[in-house]
Order: C-alpha cells, then sequence, then structure tokens
C-alpha cells in the first residue's frame, strides 16, 4: 500500500507540468504556528484525546498553473516536536512529518495590497511520531484543508485545518495515531 501511494504521488507529480497550459510555477516557504492541535491515541473505544503547546512547524511547497485561476503542486510539511498540556504519567511530545499533492483554486483581486485569494486541499501521507515510542512510524493518510491570500504578490498567509493518520510501536503492541491541527502559516513566494 505504503509503495503504490509513493508511485501515485511521484507519478502525478511528473506528469502534471506535461498537461499545463498556462506555465505559471511557483515555490512556497512557510512557516507556521500550531494554534490549536490535539493527538488522539488508541481506538475510538478506549482512546485518548491530549492537547498538545503550541508548534512550530516548516513547509515547502512547489506548484504548477494549469489554468489561470487553477495550480496543483507537491509539498511537505514538517512540524516540531511539541509536549501536551496535561500531564498524564508525564508529559509526552508528538510532532508530524507530511509529504502532500495539492490543489489550490484562486481567484485574482484587483488590490494595492493583495494579489489574490484562494482555497487549499492537501492529500498524502503523513509520520506522526511519539516520543514515548521510539521505534520508527507507520506511514498513514495526510489531509488538509484550508484558505489564504497572496500580500503583493509575494506574501503568503493561510489557515490549514489538517489531519494526520498513522501508527507506531509502542512496547510490544501498535498504537494508532490521529493528529489534527489548526495552522497559521506566513510565507514567501517564489516565482519561477
Amino acid at each position: 500500500m505504503k509503495k503504490s501511494l509513493i508511485a501515485l504521488i511521484l507519478t502525478v507529480a511528473l506528469v502534471v507540468p506535461v498537461f499545463a497550459q498556462k506555465g505559471d510555477m511557483s515555490v512556497n516557504a512557510k512557516l507556521g504556528l500550531g494554534l490549536s492541535n490535539n493527538i488522539k491515541n488508541g481506538e475510538d473505544d478506549i482512546s485518548s484525546t491530549f492537547k498538545l503547546n503550541m508548534p512550530v512547524s516548516l513547509g515547502a511547497e512547489f506548484f504548477y498553473g494549469l489554468f489561470d485561476n487553477l495550480s496543483v503542486g507537491a509539498g511537505v510539511n514538517y512540524t516540531f516536536d511539541t509536549e501536551t498540556k496535561a500531564d498524564v504519567d508525564g508529559k509526552m511530545k508528538a510532532g508530524t512529518t507530511n509529504i502532500y499533492l495539492a490543489v489550490k483554486p484562486e481567484a485574482k483581486i484587483e488590490s494595492e495590497i493583495f494579489s489574490s485569494m484562494y482555497l487549499i486541499g492537501q492529500l498524502g501521507l503523513s509520520m506522526v511520531r511519539l516520543d514515548e515510542a521510539p521505534k520508527d512510524p507507520d506511514t498513514g493518510i495526510y489531509l488538509g484543508i484550508g484558505a489564504g491570500t497572496v500580500i503583493k504578490d509575494v506574501v503568503i498567509v493561510e489557515f490549514v485545518l489538517s489531519s494526520s493518520n498513522g501508527s507506531v510501536k509502542y512496547h510490544a503492541h501498535t498504537v494508532d495515531l490521529q493528529y489534527t491541527a489548526t495552522t497559521l502559516n506566513v510565507g514567501y513566494k517564489f516565482s519561477l
């Protein structure tokens, strides 16, 4: 399953430029601040949810313009490990690494400050990390939706709601994890 998802992501990322009509390319570098992050472990009947302190994330995206108002691309986002707020048998730390494909419908704005507003949808692979589980995490599904704006055609500001799923080996058991986040991203857009 993992190899199939990776092959699909690579195929789409390499084939999309062939079909591009407009030819706009851009790279976004983003710094994110987690406004509301939670991690849930276990199955629904015996699960625990923990609120996390405000994490910081770094991300990079590549977009290719298919049409005037539609871009597709790929990205990676790394959320640094942060501690849980509540003390439950000591604090634990959690973080994620997400690799995804993205679609971005965009509306141009004629304004001196704002260049455009857009929606964003992201789908890809997620690796959730938990410091109590030192083994390598298994990949899961990453989903993200959001909205943003471009200021002066170079600065991006966006809100993204996301869910990262995965599992880790904890002692002799495999524990399912779901990391949910509401993130404010600020970044810089490099046009190519």
